[in-house]
């Protein structure tokens, strides 16, 4: 026989069970609050601090061979052995209760004491039980676990003390209990992470449990201060600028009103598996649907469950927000419970584990989705084989039996919730299923009445729709055929088939409400049952007799309609026979007009076609003639540029440039003379004022071709061209001032003149750029010029727009900055001078803006 051998455990057996297993701080935090409801606590205290987190609670505590034969033996659990609380109940009267009333423990693997590694890499643990006077503390650095994997785990020491005098104070001053303090956390705790962790907690013990023996408090003083006074900034409109609720304080218990909303008036039903029985109850805004017993012969391992479900319609919802300051899509659907503690992911928001989402996707308004249902399906059972969470934490259930079995209660309990929701308060079925025949228009009809149920709060409307009747009594009918079922009682609002009206549709129901109550042995729905035939009997007598003497009084009515129509149409050919003889002699005088207006209208026609033709001839010519002066002018503008730019030169550029210049300058001399000639010549008086101005402007202008006369060698030129650094809005704006509203009293309109950009440039550049663009303007004789200066990304935009004539249609809009191109009928050559300007010196870009139809625009862009 060979040696007999055996494992070693690494030391990284630690992060294998610990930070790794367990991926979420909140999860951790779950199964470290698991271990104090299970070591039978009343009260757990989570207080954070600087980077330390502390939980604490009033449990029965550890004693020395506790912490060393169960706390630090991995993966062993004493709950699993049943050898947990063996003696407690006997060795402590104070926990027997609770013991009874905790029958299941929460965990159950072993490992749940290392999700404190998850949270950081230091623990403390202190712990006393209720017949020790000393305190047990020990200390783990779980960083040692980490240096080399080739360490076995029993080679990593643990610190111990056993304190006799201590000041520790477990939660509400119990004698015994668990302290773990956790620091060096791995995480920033902050109050948006520790508010999370708070909603988390309010789902972490079942909600709808009717038992309030666990309180969970969080301690964190430095949010004391805006817990008292701080207000909502983001989330819902209506909270916004209001004080925080208790839900969205840090501070204070863990508090979960679930139990108050579903008291909300909402369709639901209760699901119970219990002494292999089923017991299913619905009950739609207070008022009984129906009530079922059957025997659970398809759920061997389910020993004990209830499945609550709430189907919530507009009003649920919206009530459900108001209170809760969350909309109930956010908070969670369908949740899971084992032994009263949630089973992750089940219900959190965007989690399909039930699979009603993937169903509904199958049929719009049939089936009911995460978005339609909230509740809880909570079991309890010590078979932790069958119904064993995956290590992870956040997986749910393993796939075993007693997994593929809940899914089954679950998908029983959401069907019948879903057949009396979809089918009763929708309506889907009624045209599908034929009620009312082939009228499908009728169907509709009724469905459409049920649209404001929804907003109900009561059930009224449903119970006064036929079409709702109809299907609720398939379903008791459906309930009724199978032989397991025991209907214990259902509403009879919605049996009650008699109205005003006789209908073949109702008629046809009354043998399913006939099985009904034989089924259900009920003699007083039998008896309500034959009234319903009488009355429907008594009513189709009444009808027929009524529908006789209806068709007896139609047959007197027509005869006599037919005698007055005899005498009425004897009337009418009296009256037809003296309408055509007078017709006949009007006839003959409309021919006779009808001739002689024919020929007028065509003798017209002649005329207008003559006229036509001769306007169509006309309007050719002209066309013609404007398509050969169009190209003629083209043809001469192709031959100025080409003269241009062969004959171009750098001086030639810049001597032209000041000629063109000076030419505007001295063109407006003479304009200004011309003017005060003609007043002279007319005898008008003139002010001194006036003449002052004229004088004025004529100097203006005179200095300016001074200016520019002594700058045409190259010397000056470089010299006047001095480079100023000043702000350029003010400057284009104080020269049209002194200039253009004083020379030509050109009305000009800023927009934005405030606007500040210091940029380097050369004044008479930028002088030649501004007297080129407003000539232009001044010769179109524009009503007004508008100047708009704006900062966008750091550069200048400059939109300078006249009011006046656009630029023509036959004119290229690409064309216009080339030389020898003119829009104004000038040379040609001032948008070529702005241009190169602009482009060259003032690091710009200038283009048209064909967009704009008032008149003529450019838009300028200079960069600093």
């Amino acid at each position: 026989m060979g040696n007999e051998l055996e494992f070693k455990i690494s030391t990284g057996l630690k992060d294998i069970i610990g930070k790794d297993l367990i991926t979420d701080e909140f999860i951790a935090v779950f199964e470290l609050v698991k271990n104090s409801y299970d070591a039978f606590a009343k009260n757990v205290v989570i207080t954070i601090e600087d980077n330390k987190l502390i939980i604490s609670d009033d449990g029965k505590g550890m004693s020395l061979e506790d912490l060393k034969n169960k706390w630090l033996f991995v993966a062993y659990s004493a709950k699993k052995d049943d050898s947990e609380d063996k003696n407690d109940s006997d060795k402590n009267e104070s926990y027997r209760d609770i013991i009874q009333e905790r029958k299941h423990y929460a965990g159950a693997k072993g490992i749940g004491r290392f999700s404190s590694d998850r949270l950081g890499k230091l623990l403390t643990i202190k712990t006393k039980n209720d017949s020790s006077s000393k305190l047990e503390e020990l200390e783990i650095d779980w960083s040692k676990f980490e240096t080399d994997q080739k360490n076995t785990f029993e080679t990593v020491k643990v610190n111990h003390n056993k304190i006799t005098d201590y000041k520790v104070k477990f939660p509400n001053n119990s004698n015994s209990g668990t302290i773990l303090e956790i620091s060096k956390l791995h995480n920033v705790w902050d109050r948006k992470r520790i508010l999370a962790l708070k909603y988390s907690l309010e789902k972490l013990i079942n909600p709808f449990s009717e038992k309030n023996d666990f309180n969970i408090e969080i301690i964190c003083k430095r949010e004391l201060d805006e817990d008292k006074n701080g207000f909502y900034k983001t989330g819902l409109k209506e909270n916004k600028g209001k004080k925080y609720f208790e839900r969205d304080k840090v501070n204070g218990s863990i508090k979960n009103a679930i139990l108050d909303i579903l008291e909300l008036k909402t369709s639901q039903i209760t699901f119970k598996i219990k002494n292999s029985e089923i017991e299913t109850k619905i009950i739609d805004r207070g008022e009984l649907i129906y009530h079922i017993k059957e025997p659970a012969k398809d759920f061997q391992i389910i020993k004990n469950l209830q499945i609550d479900l709430y189907f919530l319609n507009t009003s649920a919802k919206s009530n459900f927000t108001r209170k809760m300051g969350i909309q109930v899509v956010n908070f969670g659907s369908v949740f899971l419970f084992k032994n009263d503690f949630r089973v992750q992911p089940y219900g959190e928001f965007g989690d399909d584990s039930w699979g009603i989402d993937q169903r509904k996707q199958q049929g719009y308004n049939r089936f009911l989705g995460t978005r339609d249902l909230f509740g809880r399906v909570s079991i309890s059972t010590n078979n932790t084989e069958q119904f064993k969470e995956v290590s992870s934490r956040d997986g749910g259930l393993i796939e075993t039996p007693g997994y593929y079995e809940l899914l089954n209660a679950f998908e029983l309990a959401h069907r019948r919730l879903e057949r009396y929701v979809v089918g009763v308060l929708w309506g889907e079925g009624f045209k599908r299923r034929k009620y009312f025949g082939d009228d499908d228009h009728k169907a509709q009809e009724y469905r459409d009445k049920l649209s404001t149920d929804k907003d109900s709060e009561n059930l009224e409307i449903a119970k006064s729709n036929l079409g709702s009747k109809l299907d609720f009594i398939q379903i008791i009918k459906s309930l009724t055929s199978n032989k397991n079922v025991e209907i214990i009682d259902f509403n009879k609002g919605f049996i009650d088939l008699i109205n005003e009206k006789i209908d073949d549709t109702q008629i046809k129901f009354i043998s399913d409400l006939k099985d009904i109550a034989d089924k259900t042995s009920d003699s007083k729905l039998l008896n309500k049952v034959t009234d319903i035939e009488e009355t429907f009997e008594r009513l189709k007598k009444e009808k027929e007799e009524a529908e006789k003497k209806a068709l007896e009084e139609e047959r007197k009515k027509e005869k006599a309609l037919f005698e007055l129509k005899k005498s009425e149409i004897r009337a009418q050919e009296e009256v037809q026979k003296r309408r055509k003889e007078e017709e006949k002699r009007r006839q003959a005088e409309f021919q006779t007009e009808k001739k002689e207006k024919e020929r007028a209208q065509a003798e017209l026609a002649k005329v207008k076609a003559q006229l036509k033709a001769k306007e169509e001839e006309e309007k050719r010519k002209i066309e013609e003639e404007a398509r050969k002066k169009a190209e003629k002018e083209a043809t001469i503008r192709k031959k100025q540029l080409t003269q241009y730019k062969s004959a171009e030169t750098i001086e030639y550029k810049d001597l032209r440039d000041s000629n063109h210049i000076v030419g505007v300058y001295s063109d407006t001399i003479s304009k200004k003379i011309l003017r005060f000639k003609r007043k002279i010549e007319k005898g008008k008086k003139i002010e001194n004022k006036e003449l002052l101005e004229f004088i004025s402007g004529i100097n203006l202008a005179n200095e300016k071709i001074a200016t520019i006369t002594r700058f045409t060698t190259k010397a000056n030129y470089l010299k006047a061209s001095l480079e100023s650094t000043e702000d350029i809005v003010n400057f284009i704006c104080n020269y049209i001032e002194k200039t253009y509203k004083v020379l030509y009293r050109l009305n000009v309109e800023y927009i934005n003149k405030e606007t500040t950009f210091i940029k380097k440039f050369k004044p008479i550049e930028l002088t030649v750029v501004i007297d080129n663009i407003l000539s232009n303007s001044r010769r179109k004789s524009a009503d007004k010029v508008i100047l708009e200066f704006n900062i966008v990304k750091s550069n200048l935009e400059i939109a300078i727009r006249d009011i006046g004539q656009q630029l023509s249609v036959k004119m290229d809009s690409t064309m216009i900055f080339e030389e020898g191109i003119t829009t104004t009928r000038g040379s040609g050559l001032g948008l070529s001078h702005v241009k190169r300007i602009i482009e060259d010196e003032l690091n710009g870009d200038i283009h048209h803006n064909p967009e704009y139809t008032k008149g003529f625009e450019l838009k300028i862009k200079l960069k600093k």
